[in-house]
């Protein structure tokens, strides 16, 4: 009886329910190892400056695989041993949020940038100005900025400048396809998911997403500027384009969209319909639907792997 009531005491102070023996055992048969041989020692470089704009200073961070001896360098600095190893391609993410919230710690989420530079790749997530402090063409020209900054730093973290791709999620996606359809960008490939590309019959009787990102009247050719879809030129960069079939937000038709306008102009646009996949999916580990299947940052590594 003593023995019993020592071990419920151990438990309750424990908070587990279950004695030090039984979390004991638990551990050792039930619990796979979280570390294996290739895991990846990864440095971050948070709040780096990009850009000055009337508004402030605008920052991104950094987060990519150490150096050869599990070292990181300094904010800004290079990593050490970096230019001991090949350079590894350099991706871009751009958060969704309908242009007016969101901030760039969604590209944190372990199934995004956090994933591909478990991957090698070198991940860069920045801030754009949001429509309520600055409206169009202002994310767009934040976007830019941040690509331009990422080519011109590249190597100081391990990155090779002429691999450089660009992806996003919603909104994101949207700054992220206008920027890889820029012949002049620097960018090489890009992976959009939920991605709002054709905005010419958006709603504009009201106060939303579309009319605070314009700050204007939305004329015709103002909704097109908006739009990848008017902006599909050949020569295109390689597209990765993820969509669910029940996106309630950017309905299902703009994905395809997009898919048909890059691949009439001879483009690559590998294809991804997510069965069932809401708006959110691929702000989640996998489709939402189904723990197995692939996350938004799975297939774009798999993308980005082949085409950077």
């Amino acid at each position: 009886m003593v023995d019993e009531q020592q071990r419920r005491q151990a438990a309750h102070e424990d908070g587990s329910g279950a004695s030090s023996a039984d979390r004991d055992a638990t551990t050792a048969d039930e619990i796979a190892p979280i570390v294996t041989p290739a895991a990846r020692p990864l440095g971050f470089w948070p709040g780096l400056p990009y850009a000055e704009r009337p508004e402030g200073g605008l920052r991104l961070d950094v987060l990519a695989p150490a150096g050869p001896d599990g070292r990181t360098g300094q904010a800004g600095g290079p990593v050490p041993g970096a230019s001991a190893r090949p350079l590894a391609p350099v991706v871009v993410f751009l958060h969704g949020g309908g242009w007016h919230e969101g901030d760039r710690g969604a590209a944190l989420h372990p199934w995004l940038n956090p994933l591909l530079a478990a991957r090698g790749f070198v991940t860069v997530a920045p801030t754009y100005r949001l429509s309520g402090t600055a409206v169009w063409p202002a994310a767009l020209e934040d976007a830019r900025a941040a690509v331009v900054w990422t080519i011109e730093h590249a190597e100081e973290f391990g990155g090779d400048p002429a691999r450089v791709g660009v992806w996003g999620f919603s909104a994101g996606a949207q700054l992220a396809a206008l920027v890889a359809l820029e012949a002049s960008s620097g960018v090489r490939a890009a992976a959009v998911a939920a991605c709002p590309a054709d905005l010419r019959s958006a709603d504009i009787a009201g106060d939303n997403e579309v009319t605070r990102l314009l700050g204007v009247p939305a004329t015709p050719e103002r909704l097109a500027a908006l739009s990848a879809v008017t902006l599909v030129r050949a020569p295109t960069v390689p597209f990765s384009i993820v969509h669910g079939t029940a996106d309630e937000i950017v309905p299902f038709w703009q994905g395809v969209a997009l898919r048909d306008a890059l691949r009439a102009a001879g483009g690559i646009a590998e294809w991804h319909a997510v069965e069932g996949g809401r708006h959110s999916w691929a702000d989640t580990p996998s489709a939402g639907l189904d723990e197995g299947a692939p996350s938004f940052g799975s297939l774009a590594a798999d993308f980005f792997e082949r085409m950077l």
